[in-house]
């Protein structure tokens, strides 16, 4: 027997729809869902009580459950909750609750679902207008965060989430969009020039995509594509990962870096740039999202909160300024913030918006290198 513990929150908007809560339970937390309710045995919602428990008597520890608002006059239904686990309830989860860590395997997210509705948006319905007046999922959140991290990584110039690079990958090996146990590749990476300069300067070459984790393949190529060293196996790399910087000079054995080595070889004829000299796969990002600096994590959360906000401001009020109404004498007049340029939670959105500005102000080159120009006379 499993018990199920079931809350509702916003029970009075709840209650303008809604009757009665449906239970729904599986074998699988992604699998068929089938109601265990029946129109005896439906949860009826009591005004004020916002906690109900629900006895499944042939229920076991590897059910799953989930519920749904009905109404049992007009037939509306909302979607289906989250999944529960057997004798489980819906928790609030995420970095606000100190109760989230990455799933063994996974990157994580940067900010859950719960974060937003509880932290970020707090005081605010995600619902529609709809007649079933929708919520906003746990999925939809998620998303607006992933897209907030892209666009911050686009505009720092770094990674944030965790990816492996690897140049001219066999065609056995598994890419994934995001990182997860088992994807042996996320994205491709060109090959890197030669350059007689940057080599005198200890092997240095400046990788594509940074902070860098580790560096799991390097190799040297001839002009003509011979194979002149694994400098990974011989021990030649020296990593700068903040900034994706490679140095390739031995660690032992030659007094005078690898030009000492090599140096005669690039001499006369050879002495020139030539392309796809090295090739490197390597892995970039922060371990896990657990590791992702506090205040990064946070000033990415108020961008995510400032795309859901618009969204659901549309939502709720799309398109609309003002209203009035008069009859007989007697008017009603209402006006919001929503207009062409102001949305309709517009002092949040402003808000958010001036903080994420200072925080560039103060932070952005502790994670993109500054940049310079030089001009010649």
């Amino acid at each position: 027997m499993n018990q199920i513990a079931i809350d509702v929150d916003n029970i009075l908007q709840v209650l303008e729809v809604y009757t009665h809560i449906k239970v729904w339970r599986s074998s699988t937390e992604g699998g068929v869902y089938a109601e265990i309710t029946d129109a005896g045995t439906r949860i009826a919602i009591i005004p004020e009580e916002e906690q109900y428990y629900f006895q499944d008597e042939a229920g076991t520890d590897a059910h799953w459950y989930k519920t749904s608002y009905y109404n049992s006059a007009t037939f509306v239904e909302s979607q289906l909750s989250a999944a529960i686990p057997a004798g489980g309830r819906p928790e609030k989860l995420g970095y606000t609750f100190n109760n989230y860590t990455p799933p063994p395997g996974e990157w994580g997210k940067l900010y859950t679902a719960d974060d937003m509705r509880y932290t970020m948006l707090f005081g605010i319905d995600c619902i529609g207008s709809d007649i079933a007046q929708t919520e906003w999922t746990d999925e939809q959140f998620d998303q607006v965060v992933l897209e907030a991290v892209a666009e911050f990584e686009a505009y720092l110039t770094c990674d944030i989430r965790r990816r492996v690079y690897k140049t001219n990958p066999a065609s056995s090996l598994v890419r994934g969009r995001l990182w997860r146990e088992g994807v042996d590749f996320t994205h491709r990476d060109m090959p890197y020039e030669f350059d007689p300069i940057q080599w005198n300067n200890y092997g240095f070459i400046q990788l594509r995509h940074w902070p860098v984790l580790s560096v799991e393949r390097a190799i040297w190529y001839s002009p003509v594509k011979g194979q002149i060293m694994d400098m990974r196996a011989a021990n030649w790399l020296r990593l700068e990962g903040q900034f994706g910087q490679v140095y390739m000079f031995p660690t032992g054995g030659f007094a005078f870096g690898p030009y000492s080595v090599y140096g005669p070889f690039w001499s006369g004829a050879y002495n020139r740039r030539y392309p796809n000299a090295f090739e490197f796969d390597y892995t970039t990002g922060v371990d896990t999202s657990d590791f992702v600096d506090e205040g990064l994590r946070n000033i990415i959360a108020k961008y995510a909160a400032i795309k859901a906000l618009a969204t659901i401001g549309d939502g709720l009020i799309a398109g609309f300024s003002s209203q009035s109404v008069s009859l007989d004498g007697l008017s009603e007049s209402f006006s919001s913030t929503q207009s062409a340029t102001s949305a309709y939670f517009g002092a949040r959105i402003k808000e958010y918006q001036d903080e994420i500005k200072e925080w560039f102000t103060h932070n952005r080159y502790k994670y993109a290198p500054i940049p310079m120009s030089f001009v010649g006379v």
